[in-house]
């Protein structure tokens, strides 16, 4: 039986029910700009009163017209291969897109179930991994040497008549990820036309228990020093959905830059872990900044303090007014007149008095409040004296 149908605007490239909205259908259609330049439309229909109808679309301009397509398990990332093997990731959360170079045309695309990496594969037999920030990740067959390479090639490892139409990770439909899960992911499906039918076992370690989470992945990323790509992934992670790993990962990233040298690399690393968190891209939620305003102010501290140590006077003046605490004032006063810069003491010892003076008007200004305004006087009437 047809309850409803509806035709689309675009040619779909893919249509599925949503895992966390089973009443909508999303689809990714292909469509061009005004200027005929190769365009996605990723539109979402809902399923009112056994009707469809189209609720909203956005629209992702393209470097060629893509040929596949993934969403993760939350449905706020979708990942789109193209033509000229080019990768583009949009967020809808942050509503920002990604672009990346492949070593092979995207014919297959699935997003790990932890939406920390995803897995592209060509027609041809090959396989590529990147992480959810788009930065490859290097891949080999178990063996004694160490020599991971772009691609994982199957015609190198058996004989592949036929086209690679299927990957897929062993998991639930819809499993949404879950920081306190001990589930391993590590089985991928390969399915290739007409046979052979495959599963690759990901040999991902004891330290991170065979996870593949953002957690860990960033974590692998600071073992090997490359901080700009645990930085990138952190900053596609949503404080507002999953804090405690954000938190975790952020702790990670400065911990390890604050034990270095400072550079003007890491000054920017760390102004940018830091930032994941004073100035992301989209405002957080009250709860989640009363969370972690604490603990992560201890790490802006750490980060003002480092920046002393190495005579960064206007960055450092820069982080205490947003910091907002009057003894930082005093600590760049009290160096910046032991190396002779007075101008800086005077403006820094200024700053700190206009603090402290702020801090006694608003003191001042509670004690002065009528007695009307406290609502302990509203539940003592007046009684007069017997």
């Amino acid at each position: 039986q047809v309850l409803s149908y509806i035709r689309t605007e675009w040619d779909p490239l893919d249509a599925r029910f949503s895992c966390l909205q089973p009443q909508q259908v999303l689809t990714v259609e292909h469509s061009v700009s005004p200027a005929k330049e190769p365009m996605a439309d990723s539109c979402v229909y809902k399923c009112v009163r056994s009707r469809i109808q189209c609720s909203a679309v956005t629209r992702i301009p393209l470097p060629a017209r893509a040929t596949s397509c993934c969403r993760d398990v939350t449905e706020d990332k979708l990942v789109l291969g193209c033509e000229d093997s080019s990768v583009v990731l949009y967020e809808a959360y942050r509503q920002v897109t990604l672009l990346a170079q492949a070593e092979l045309l995207p014919a297959v695309i699935t997003y790990h179930p932890s939406g920390a990496v995803l897995v592209v594969g060509s027609s041809q037999g090959e396989l590529q991994l990147f992480d959810t920030a788009l930065s490859p990740v290097k891949i080999q067959l178990l063996a004694q040497d160490y020599s991971p390479e772009a691609t994982l090639q199957f015609s190198k490892h058996c004989e592949v008549p036929t086209s690679l139409i299927q990957i897929q990770w062993a998991a639930p439909a819809g499993a949404f990820p879950s920081p306190d899960s001990v589930d391993v992911h590590d089985l991928l499906l390969v399915r290739f036309d007409k046979g052979p039918l495959g599963v690759l076992h990901f040999k991902l370690g004891v330290l991170t228990r065979g996870q593949l989470g953002l957690v860990e992945i960033i974590h692998q990323y600071i073992g090997y020093d490359e901080i700009q790509e645990a930085i990138n992934v952190l900053s596609t992670m949503n404080w507002n959905m999953m804090g405690q790993q954000c938190f975790i990962c952020l702790c990670a990233i400065c911990n390890h830059l604050l034990k270095q040298k400072l550079t003007p690399a890491r000054e920017a690393q760390l102004e940018a872990s830091l930032g994941t968190f004073y100035a992301p891209t989209r405002p957080l939620l009250d709860r989640t900044v009363l969370e972690y305003r604490d603990p992560i102010s201890r790490y802006a501290r750490r980060f003002f303090h480092h920046l002393l140590r190495y005579q960064r006077f206007e960055k450092a003046f820069l982080l205490a007014v947003d910091i907002g605490a009057r003894d930082l004032f005093m600590d760049i006063h009290y160096l910046a007149l032991d190396k002779g810069e007075l101008a800086l003491a005077e403006v820094a010892k200024r700053k700190a008095n206009d603090i402290d003076a702020e801090s006694i008007t608003t003191g001042i200004e509670l004690l002065g409040q009528p007695d009307e305004e406290d609502p302990s006087c509203e539940a003592f009437p007046d009684q007069s004296p017997e």
